[in-house]
């Protein structure tokens, strides 16, 4: 009988990096021999920015002990009425599965369900602390827990930090992969400015309006990227020529990666987990917070583009060139494939 694989998910009304490879991941192990679920607070509405058939499981009983854990609540009479409650409503997990939490969930999540194996899919090592306390001292962790199989990382930043953080974790790391049919190379460029302002609105804001106070734009549109779903976030970077990047401490970063698969030249923030992809040959790195040198580096790729456009297109072709050969749907196959069968062959 094969191990069963529940995957605990956040629902997301927006576009989130972390949640679609939640949902690849589960759709990959389906295809590859596996059983792998989607654990769900509640029956789903399908997520409408993206596209994913992956069969999914409910859970309201985890999602209430994991918040009630990691804002410390303390298990009163009324809270253990509304347990029992929502214990007769969720799926029964078995003794042999394995339960898959992402970073997000906090110090305590090794209590959830604590006869059960467990995986930590940090997709963003930045976020392992944040319900953390530097009040207490924490002996066990669901890093270092007997019960937790491995961690799951998604770059070389990330596979740094969780080993430096908890010496005694087996890392694993899952490379990323990017759709290039639907961030697919462009060279129909326009003189176009996209970003997205989601992450450091203050930053965004402020680079944002210097660039129009300067009134050196010249006839490029800035173009906000939200509330789209994955194929009109594709369109925008398809016709971008610049895509601007305020990645924030991420343990990867996305929508950079999708911009140079869609051929975009990519100035700003690599957020740590970025620094593997942004190559000088093809983008621009700017200083994290340094407003006036990312305004600087816009300023002048928009100069060199008004001088000789070929020259700023063919870092973009080679920026999709490099995305396509490092972070192709292949190679995110291969490493889940690779990490899971570890993963069970640890287990049994």
């Amino acid at each position: 009988m094969k191990t069963k694989i529940y995957f605990i998910c956040p629902s997301n009304n927006f576009a989130s990096g972390g949640v679609k490879q939640i949902y690849r991941q589960v759709e990959t192990l389906n295809k590859n021999g596996f059983e792998a679920y989607l654990l769900l607070k509640k029956k789903r509405k399908k997520e409408n920015w993206f596209n994913s058939d992956v069969p999914a499981s409910y859970s309201p009983l985890i999602f209430k002990q994991l918040k009630y854990l990691y804002k410390q609540k303390k298990i009163n009479f009324f809270r253990n009425i509304i347990l029992k409650f929502l214990k007769a409503q969720s799926k029964k997990i078995e003794a042999d599965s394995i339960l898959v939490f992402p970073e997000i969930y906090g110090p305590d999540i090794h209590k959830i369900e604590p006869e059960i194996f467990k995986v930590i899919f940090n997709q963003n090592c930045y976020y392992t602390f944040q319900y953390f306390s530097i009040r207490e001292s924490y002996k066990t962790t669901p890093y270092n827990h007997p019960k937790t199989l491995a961690t799951i990382v998604a770059s070389k930043d990330a596979e740094r930090y969780i080993k430096y953080a908890f010496k005694d974790t087996k890392v694993l790391t899952m490379r990323l992969g990017i759709d290039d049919k639907i961030f697919r190379y462009s060279k129909n460029k326009e003189k176009q400015i996209s970003f997205m302002p989601r992450k450091l609105g203050d930053d965004v804001m402020q680079v944002i309006n210097i660039l129009k106070q300067r009134n050196n734009l010249k006839d490029w549109a800035l173009v906000p990227i939200e509330n789209k779903s994955e194929a009109e976030v594709a369109d925008i970077m398809k016709n971008s020529m610049i895509f601007l990047s305020f990645n924030h401490k991420e343990g990867f970063g996305l929508p950079p990666v999708e911009a140079m698969s869609c051929g975009c030249y990519v100035i700003g923030y690599t957020g740590q987990g970025g620094k593997e992809y942004f190559k000088p040959e093809f983008s621009s790195q700017v200083e994290d917070g340094n407003i006036i040198q990312f305004v600087e580096r816009i300023e002048e790729c928009i100069e060199k583009y008004e001088r000789n456009s070929e020259e700023i297109l063919a870092k973009g072709k080679l920026a999709s060139e490099f995305v396509i050969q490092n972070y192709n749907l292949n190679i995110e196959i291969n490493d889940t494939i690779k990490n899971w069968s570890n993963i069970t062959r640890i287990k049994n």
